[in-house]
Parts: C-alpha cells; structure tokens; sequence
C-alpha cells in the first residue's frame, strides 16, 4: 500500500474523501492525532452500488468534511490481493461488491457495529454521529443540521404552509419549533406566508398546527406558494450570504441573526475560514447562500482556496 490519499480524482467509488491506502499508517496517524478511524471496504473499480455510494454518500461537502476533520479514513480495495487482502482477512471481510465501512479506535478495535447492506446518506450520517457519541465527543451543530437537511433530501420531511402577517418575523417564530427545518418566507393568493419542512417524527401535523396557529399564523389547505426574493430577511443583512450553506444551516442563522445568537457555531470549520476571507465578499454576488451547497461550494474552494 501507499500512504498517498486518493479520492474520485482517480476512483468514483471513493466520493470526494481524501482517504489513506495503508491501514498500519492510517492507525499510527489516528492515534497521534487521538482521532478514530474510518474503514471503508470498497470494490474499485466497482459495480454501480460502489459508484453510487461514491458519487451520493461521499460527496456532500459537510459530510466530507466531518470525515476529514474528525477521523482519519483509510480505503481497502476489497478485490485487490496483497496488504487489502490482509486487512480483509484481519476483520472477516469477504471480497465482494458492496461498500462496507467500519468504524474503528486508534488500536483497530470496534467503536460500534460495521456499517453494511445501507447506501444513503443518512445511515453514514447516523454512524458517524455514533462514533463520535461513543468517544465522548461532541457532534458538531453543522453536521447535526447536516442530518435534518438528510430527511429532507430523502423524502422523510413534510412539508406545511401557514399564513402570516409578516412573512419576516413569521420566519424566525416558526423556527423556534424544534421540529421545524426549514423555512422560506413568499406568497400564497397574495397573502404572505412561510412555507417550512419539519421532521414528522418529533412534531405531528395537528400539534404543529396548533403551535402555529398560537403564534397568530393559519395553516394554508390550498394554493401555490411562491417564493420572496428575499427569504431569510436576517440572513441577508449579514456576510453569510456568501457562503455556501445548506436549507437548515440557512434557517438556523436566519433566526440567530435577530436574536444576536453565535453564527459560528453552525459554521463548518472551512465555512468560518471562508468567513474571515477578506476577499469573499469579492467574489460572491451575495446570492451564494440560496444556491444548492453541492454546486456553490465547489466553485468557492476554486475561488478562495481550502482552510
């Protein structure tokens, strides 16, 4: 093996994750650095499924982040002979054609159990969350957002749209539910209103209702609701608009604006550093925040460069 990193620049199978190739250096570095270790066992090349785990799973740039940030992730190539043969037979593993990823301590041992048989997103999401709980440590509040952004992107949510006097403040208080995960402020029949996602299984849509129609807003039956030119009113006054953010981190900051709550700390480690870029107000039209994070942060790290 080789401690080179590699990634879709030379796999698809292997997303966007800078991963190690030697499994002795990957261990060696976690426990200097008191990280635990990511394993992906992965066919390369491979079948459509592997394709897919690269290209749906190891792409999102929070999720590939958190990876970077938080563990050390090292690649076996599950159908090559040699030191992955070896690491194959030291955890069981067979050569066959579908991902398998195992989260590990410094010492090689289990966190908890190998990740197998699931290729979305939100079960990778959810192990590493476990992985890091099972070490103590915190989860960071932009990969927790990240999983709210999950449910929706899975079709998990559900959606509502409620009438209000002020679209604006209508935003902010609909926010203030926890089971809400995003909101958009627009119009419906000329009347504004806030259309949210919120995750149904914290919230039923009776009790959602009711806090709603408490706070002064009516639950919309009918009618198509249009997006404002300016949703997340608190959020454009700030210079997060130039980042690149996803639907959750956008409502989270957009009701901690007017509340004077910390920004950073829903903040990836590379979305703060681009924050304290004096140049990213140069290169951003201010519209950055609404475009889809998977398109927009690309084009920022071409711009701006990586932390």
């Amino acid at each position: 093996m080789t401690n080179t990193r590699v990634s879709h620049r030379e796999h698809r199978e292997l997303g966007d994750v800078a991963w190690l190739r030697d499994y002795d250096h990957a261990t060696a570095l976690a426990a200097a650095q008191g990280k635990p270790v990511l394993l992906l066992f992965q066919e390369v090349p491979g079948c459509a499924t592997c394709v897919h785990f690269g290209q749906d799973v190891l792409t999102h740039p929070l999720m590939v982040e958190l990876i970077a940030e938080r563990f050390v992730p090292v690649a076996i190539f599950n159908n090559h002979p040699g030191a992955d043969a070896r690491i194959m037979r030291l955890y069981g593993e067979r050569s066959w054609n579908n991902p398998v990823m195992r989260f590990l301590r410094s010492d090689g041992t289990e966190l908890l159990p190998r990740l197998a048989d699931r290729y979305d997103p939100l079960a990778l999401h959810e192990k590493l969350s476990a992985a890091l709980e099972a070490l103590g440590g915190d989860v960071p509040a932009y990969f927790r957002l990240l999983g709210r952004d999950l449910l929706i992107e899975h079709g998990l949510s559900e959606g509502g749209v409620y009438t209000t006097p002020c679209f604006w403040s209508g935003e902010t208080s609909l926010a203030q539910h926890p089971a809400v995960i995003t909101t958009d402020a627009g119009w419906v029949d000329g009347e504004e209103a806030v259309q949210v996602q919120f995750d149904p299984r914290a919230v039923s849509r009776a009790d959602l209702n009711t806090y709603a129609h408490a706070e002064g807003f009516a639950s919309v039956a009918h009618g198509i609701f249009r997006l404002d030119r300016e949703p997340q009113f608190y959020l454009r006054k700030n210079a997060v608009r130039h980042l690149p953010l996803s639907a959750a981190q956008r409502t989270r900051i957009n009701l901690a604006v007017p509340y004077r709550n910390p920004i950073p700390d829903l903040l990836s480690p590379q979305q703060s550093a681009w924050l304290a870029d004096p140049l990213l107000q140069r290169v951003s039209d201010g519209e950055t925040y609404r475009q889809d994070i998977r398109d927009s942060w690309p084009v920022l790290k071409t711009q701006l460069g990586s932390a």
